[in-house]
């Protein structure tokens, strides 16, 4: 059984195979099998997580996370995960630091749908958050759409320049500016994409006009939000899942409670990538939990690299 730590999983994924696995994926996500994760209440407002999924040709995986907000005060991410993969004899063969996995297969999630709902023409990206993750969502959604500028928005306005320099070593070229107010900054953006582990809303929906695309990601508890509900009223929603979105889309629950209804999302990503949506007049909103087909699917591009 091979053994990567993040270091190997970040040299052995290249963007192009990653998007080209995930988008494959999506479009077969009848033939993977995927029961509801266990979702087990971690310290300090923290998850533990266990995400099992088996696909059509009998390969089988778990991944094991630990979700803890308050790890950047202690230096630590605040996401940290493993990954097992199992072929179709049942024999391990991979196992796999899964903190690097997880990241950037968000991000490319979020990349691929933004590709589809952003308007054309779309120059400016704003990445509201400055965890470990935010580099990632920006460096995946700039290989997908052709950005000149993008900008950083967090509380901390230390961490907000740290994350700015980081996206700048990932995309020489780029215009990278630290944002100091956020309705303005979503205001000057065409795709707005939050990576948080807020638990109230922080982008409002009357900042946002039909130009928009809203990438959500951060919240993946009923418990947690990124946006609030006059932004899902207003935009056209896609989701990764709709079933899972229903259960753990906070940001989506929270708008139910308002008189939106999930009987409105337009599409799940499945359905965006095949072309079954056109985008309309509305802003767009991509709402993400994560899915455990997404890690499976990488897992065995890792496997077979």
């Amino acid at each position: 059984m091979r053994t990567l730590t993040d270091d190997d999983v970040r040299s052995a994924l290249h963007w192009a195979a990653l998007f080209d696995r995930l988008r494959g994926s999506f479009l077969r996500k009848e033939t993977y099998r995927a029961p509801d994760r266990v979702m087990i209440e971690a310290p300090q407002g923290g998850s533990f997580l266990t995400m099992p999924c088996a696909d059509e040709d009998g390969y089988f995986g778990v991944k094991q996370v630990a979700v803890l907000p308050n790890n950047p005060t202690r230096d630590l991410p605040t996401v940290q995960a493993w990954y097992t993969l199992f072929d179709s004899a049942g024999v391990p063969v991979l196992a796999a630091a899964a903190t690097m996995l997880t990241r950037m297969r968000t991000a490319a999630v979020s990349a691929l749908a933004a590709r589809e709902l952003a308007a054309p023409g779309s120059s400016t990206l704003l990445v509201v958050g400055t965890g470990a993750l935010a580099p990632w969502m920006a460096e995946a959604h700039a290989r997908q759409i052709p950005y000149r500028r993008v900008l950083v928005w967090g509380r901390d306005r230390s961490r907000a320049a740290a994350t700015a320099a980081a996206i700048r070593v990932r995309l020489p070229g780029l215009e990278v500016d630290v944002a100091e107010e956020l309705g303005e900054a979503v205001g000057a953006a065409d795709v707005v994409s939050c990576a948080t582990a807020a638990t109230e809303p922080i982008v409002r929906g009357r900042w946002l006009t039909p130009g928009h695309h809203l990438d959500l990601v951060g919240a993946f508890t009923p418990t947690m939000m990124e946006a609030d509900a006059d932004a899902v009223q207003v935009c056209d929603v896609v989701v990764d899942d709709r079933e899972a979105a229903a259960s753990e889309a906070g940001d989506l629950i929270s708008a139910c409670r308002g008189g939106w209804s999930f009987d409105r999302v337009r599409a799940d990503l499945a359905e965006l990538l095949d072309g079954s949506l056109v985008r309309g007049t509305k802003p767009t909103l991509f709402k993400s939990v994560g899915l455990a087909l997404e890690d499976l699917a990488v897992a065995r591009l890792l496997a077979e690299v």
